[in-house]
């Protein structure tokens, strides 16, 4: 009898909406905290609602990992029903959500977590690479073991627009905060093995200052894996996006531009003012 096989991951990471529906993939909420009050990342609140409440608030939400038993009862409702479950976890290195999957994985056979190395839509090209191999019929160990490697391979930035989410998260300091507004600056990060990275910073407004930022990374990209490039945002105008996505398109060959609106977990971070984008090297 053919291996029943689920891909699934916790909503620290970005997945486009339409893949996760063509392919079957499953989400664990993350927990967002609103001052006192805790919910789920599971549809019941929307990054709107993120920027709503501190907006009249003032105050920042923010997120927690799911617990070690929300991840038992969740791998426990696939192992039930015969599946082997290949989840995959925000980075060990920003979270304790891959420490928590892995401790609830002991108590099953057929539950195998991967780090992603990533945050965000860093993680969607393992997600979708995992659930085209499941597709293709290819063996657990097979997607286990490309996919942890992938994880490697994944380049990712963030240019940040507004400042108010991540110095009120605790990103940029007092000092640094002050500096960056007082020069119209806005910051840009890059994950690399799992950590945050400051690089350079821009001025300006943001369409200019988006398109400057794609145009600067996209130059130094030598080696791409042309399939898919991944374009997120955080409620960033759609006129902005349609510029950069032209100018993705200007400046390099992707085969295909992935664009999602991220979620609550990645609009704690940044607001309304993240722009990521992302790609896997060969």
């Amino acid at each position: 009898m053919e291996e029943k096989i689920v891909i699934t991951y916790d909503s620290g990471l970005d997945v486009d909406p339409e893949i996760v529906q063509k392919y079957g993939i499953k989400k664990l909420p993350v927990i967002i905290k609103f001052g006192a009050n805790e919910t789920l990342d599971d549809g019941s609140v929307t990054p709107d609602d993120i920027i709503e409440y501190y907006n009249k608030e003032n105050d920042l939400a923010v997120t927690a990992p799911p617990t070690v038993q929300d991840l038992f009862r969740f791998f426990t409702k696939f192992a039930h029903m015969g599946y082997t479950v290949i989840h995959i976890s925000t980075s060990a290195k920003l979270s304790s959500a891959f420490e928590y999957a892995s401790s609830a994985a002991e108590s099953f056979n057929k539950v195998h977590i991967i780090d992603s190395k990533a945050y965000s839509i860093g993680g969607m090209p393992i997600v979708l690479k995992a659930a085209q191999m499941l597709e293709e019929k290819e063996t657990v160990e097979n997607i286990i073991q490309t996919c942890t490697a992938l994880a490697d391979k994944i380049r990712m930035h963030v240019l940040i627009s507004n400042l108010k989410y991540v110095h009120s998260g605790g990103h940029i300091n007092i000092g640094q905060n002050l500096f960056l507004s007082t020069f119209g600056m806005m910051p840009t990060v890059s994950i690399e093995d799992g950590y945050f990275f400051v690089k350079k910073n821009y001025r300006g407004k943001l369409d200019k200052s988006s398109v400057k930022f794609i145009t600067d990374i996209l130059k130094e990209v030598k080696n791409a894996d042309k399939s898919n490039f991944f374009l997120g945002h955080t409620g960033i105008p759609n006129s902005i996006i349609e510029e950069c996505q032209q100018q993705i398109n200007q400046v390099s060959d992707f085969n295909h531009i992935i664009t999602t609106r991220c979620g609550c977990s990645t609009t704690t971070h940044y607001g309304d003012g993240g722009l990521m984008i992302a790609w896997v090297e060969n």
